[in-house]
C-alpha cells in the first residue's frame, strides 16, 4: 500500500511538473512568435493560425501591434509622438484580423495582403508616424530620416511620406493637434538589428528620435 501510494506521488509529480514546462514552452513559443521581427511569415503562419484559434485574431493583433510600437528615446520639438514599424508579420496579423472582423475568405485576404500590402524587407519598410502638438504648422512642416544598425540613413526621396488630414482635440481647454504619416522607407533592411526613425520640424531645433530593436 505504501509502495503504491508512493508511485502514485510520483507519477503525480511527474505530470504536474510536465504541465508546467508544457506552459513555460507555450508560453515562450508565443512570445517568440510574436516578437517584432522582420522575419518571413509562411514558417509561424500556422502558429497564429492555431493562437487565433483559440483566443481571437483581434488579440493576436493587439500584441504584436503593440510590439511594433517603437520605444520614443526623444520627443523632439513635439509635445508628443510615436510611431509604430509594420514588419510583414505585423501587417499579416492585422489583415487576417480585419477579414476575421468581416467575415471574410482568409485565402482572398492573403492573396490581397500579398498584391496590395506587403513589402520584402529586402526593398524597404513602412512605418505610421504620428506627431502631436499645439501648433498645427510644427507637425506638418516635416523631414523623417531613417538609420539603421549598419549605419545605413535613409532621407529624401528614399522617405516617401504620405499624409492624413490634421485632427484636433482639445485637452485641459488646449486644442492639440494630430499628425498622422504612413511613410514608405526603400532600402535593404532584411539583415538590419535595429532601426531608429528621427523626425526634424522646421526651423526648430531638436529631433524626435524613435527605436525598434528586432529579434
Amino acid at each position: 500500500m505504501k509502495r503504491t501510494v508512493v508511485l502514485m506521488l510520483a507519477v503525480l509529480t511527474l505530470v504536474i511538473g510536465y504541465g508546467l514546462v508544457n506552459t513555460d514552452l507555450n508560453v515562450a513559443y508565443a512570445q517568440q512568435h510574436t516578437e517584432l521581427t522582420l522575419k518571413p511569415i509562411e514558417p509561424v503562419k500556422d502558429f497564429y493560425f492555431e493562437y487565433a484559434a483559440q483566443h481571437g485574431w483581434e488579440k493576436l493583433n493587439d500584441i504584436t501591434r503593440e510590439k511594433a510600437m517603437s520605444e520614443v528615446l526623444s520627443e523632439g520639438a513635439f509635445l508628443s509622438s510615436g510611431s509604430r514599424l509594420y514588419t510583414p508579420r505585423v501587417l499579416w496579423i492585422e489583415r487576417m484580423a480585419v477579414a476575421d472582423y468581416y467575415f471574410r475568405d482568409f485565402d482572398e485576404a492573403e492573396q490581397e495582403f500579398y498584391d496590395d500590402f506587403y513589402i520584402d524587407p529586402a526593398d524597404g519598410i513602412a512605418i505610421l508616424a504620428v506627431l502631436s502638438d499645439s501648433n498645427p504648422r510644427k507637425i506638418q512642416d516635416v523631414e523623417f530620416i531613417v538609420r539603421d544598425s549598419t549605419g545605413k540613413v535613409y532621407k529624401g526621396s528614399d522617405v516617401r511620406a504620405y499624409s492624413s488630414p490634421v485632427s484636433e482635440r482639445a485637452v485641459f481647454g488646449v486644442t492639440i493637434y494630430d499628425a498622422t504619416y504612413n511613410l514608405l522607407v526603400f532600402g535593404d533592411f532584411s539583415e538590419v538589428e535595429d532601426i531608429r526613425l528621427f523626425v526634424l520640424a522646421e526651423g526648430m531645433m531638436g529631433r524626435a528620435e524613435h527605436r525598434w530593436i528586432l529579434k
